[in-house]
């Protein structure tokens, strides 16, 4: 390989040095390593960034509205499963096909019958259910609304409506038209021949904006749109009226039709079980009012609810999958493929037995999965206490059976005194198996049928029924004060005690948050009082 050569000044042994300038060979060889080096960094960047997990949800409303209000769910889930980042994709519903199709999409959160699309289709499978809280309520279903201007006075009933303009988002949406569609129907009422229906696209905002702005005489939207619009000071909810409203009992909003489970959260069937069990932990174990639920105004999740309701206005419209098809006649296509047919009988029982070892397997990983599941859904993670969710459901029950017996039941909500000196010296971990200790004894001091949950912290919570007398609510929350306050395992010669708010139905109050907010009322008045005590609820510390 050639060299150039360069006279340098200076240099002995003579007046002049001969130095060597790299020639276009070497430089081509250096560049390549160059290159080859950059590449393998990048790989390594690469390999060190988070999975990232795509998760389309449906833009019913605006796309930049849906990120803004699902983004902290992803960010939520992001930090409960670690080495993921979790991803927003607002669609359209057509939108929604070409991304499964291309394997885009890891998660979908969409309406009930668009998800019965896709699971026939793409194979998606739900895992968890919404729930939200409006006005004070837990709502798990949703339905449509028909809705006309105040002032549209000979607009009463849905007959009224026909040969009138009406503004829709997509024949395709669930809420948005399939279920006033159904409900024009039932009324004898078809409204591709009987009205002038003007499909507008998404978001629905635009179905409200036209009735209000006289393109149309009425509109129909999803519920919650209406409300949701006016407490963003996009509309006066005043200048509208709701056509056939219809009542249901604990349902926060305005609504014309009968309602339907909420939204499922369903995943593609290329994401492993263990990514998608974990992120319905996380999303099972999500407290309630927490940012990301508020973002996205929902309360909580629930195990995956049902959709029968749903698929019976599918059948009755013939909408994929229930579309009709072409009878068969049976006698042509065993005469068509007796042979195959033959064969796949024989590698069917041949194969019989071993496909019968792997499902019985597979069910058994899966009935252990959806156990524990279970278990991390209404369990506390350090304690094993009931957590928020089950203390929920078995104060209901128990308000329930107190009113048919007239029984009289105490909540109590317990906080630790001088728990916190003992994290600050001994630490979390020791801090962690003080709230151990203390759940053991608080379950130990307890009769057979009560309940101690966490409610979160240092804090727990006492369900009593079937109080007789004062004196046995007095006898057991001195047992419970005396468990506490026994020296710790954990930490020797040091001592917690407990301040014990009492709140008591039909005494105080009869519903489970007023009581809880009674309890919360009287447990500071102990702390008042120095601790260590117990003090139950009266008007006067109100």
């Amino acid at each position: 390989m050639s060299m150039d050569l360069i006279l340098a000044p200076g240099r002995a042994p003579g007046p002049f040095c001969i130095l060597r300038r790299p020639s276009a060979g070497w430089r081509s060889l250096l560049l390549l390593l160059l290159v080859a080096v950059s590449a393998l960094c990048a790989s390594a960047q690469a390999l060190a960034e988070d999975k990232v997990y795509r998760v389309g949800v449906t833009a019913f409303r605006d796309r930049s509205v849906t990120v803004r209000e699902w983004g902290p769910t992803m960010d939520f889930l992001s930090a409960q499963i670690p080495g993921t980042r979790f991803e927003v994709v607002p669609l359209n519903l057509p939108e929604f096909e070409v991304a499964l199709s291309r394997r885009e999409l890891d998660f979908v959160l969409t309406n009930p019958q668009h998800y019965i699309v896709m699971e026939t289709r793409y194979g998606v499978s739900r895992v968890a259910t919404l729930v939200k809280h409006e006005n004070g309520r837990m709502v798990n279903q949703f339905g449509g609304v028909i809705f006309t201007r105040s002032d549209r006075h000979e607009i009463n009933r849905i007959r009224d409506l026909r040969g009138l303009r009406i503004a829709a988002v997509d024949r395709t949406s669930f809420a948005g038209f399939l279920l006033q569609y159904d409900l024009f129907e039932r009324a004898g009422i078809d409204l591709d021949e009987d009205c002038h229906v003007q499909f507008l696209g998404f978001p629905q905002d635009l179905a409200v904006k036209a009735v209000l702005e006289g393109r149309a005489d009425a509109g129909f939207v999803r519920t919650g749109v209406l409300e949701a619009m006016d407490r963003e000071g996009q509309i006066d909810l005043s200048r509208l009226r709701v056509v056939n409203p219809v009542l249901h009992a604990d349902f926060p909003f305005q609504v014309s039709t009968e309602l339907f489970p909420e939204w499922p959260l369903a995943t593609a069937p290329h994401v492993s079980i263990d990514i998608t069990n974990r992120v319905v932990a996380a999303l099972l174990l999500m407290p309630p009012d927490s940012p990301a639920a508020r973002s996205a105004r929902y309360h909580r999740w629930s195990t995956p609810l049902e959709y029968q309701r749903v698929q019976a206005v599918m059948r009755r419209h013939g909408i994929y999958p229930y579309d009709q098809r072409e009878p068969i006649a049976v006698a042509d296509v065993l005469r068509e493929y007796a042979f195959h047919l033959l064969a796949g009988v024989v590698v069917f029982t041949l194969s019989l037995g071993v496909l019968y070892v792997r499902t019985d397997r597979l069910n058994m990983e899966l009935q252990s999965s959806r156990l524990k599941l279970s278990e991390m859904a209404h369990s506390d993670a350090l304690t094993g206490l009931p957590n928020r969710n089950l203390l929920d459901d078995r104060l209901t029950l128990a308000l329930a059976h107190a009113r048919r017996s007239h029984e009289r039941i105490a909540v109590c909500l317990i906080d630790l005194d001088r728990f916190k000196p003992i994290n600050d010296t001994w630490g979390h971990e020791v801090g962690d198996e003080v709230l151990r200790e203390v759940a053991e004894r608080l379950a130990a001091a307890l009769r057979e049928g009560d309940t101690v949950a966490r409610w979160g912290g240092d804090e727990f919570v006492l369900l009593l029924d079937g109080l007789s007398t004062d004196q046995q609510l007095e006898e057991i929350m001195q047992r419970v004060l005396r468990a506490v306050a026994t020296d710790l395992k954990a930490c020797p010669g040091w001592q917690v005690s407990a301040s014990i708010g009492v709140s008591l139905y039909p005494v105080d109050a009869h519903d489970a948050n007023v009581l809880l907010k009674h309890a919360d009322t009287a447990m500071y008045q102990a702390k008042r009082e120095g601790g260590g005590r117990f003090v139950a609820y009266s008007g006067e510390l109100a």
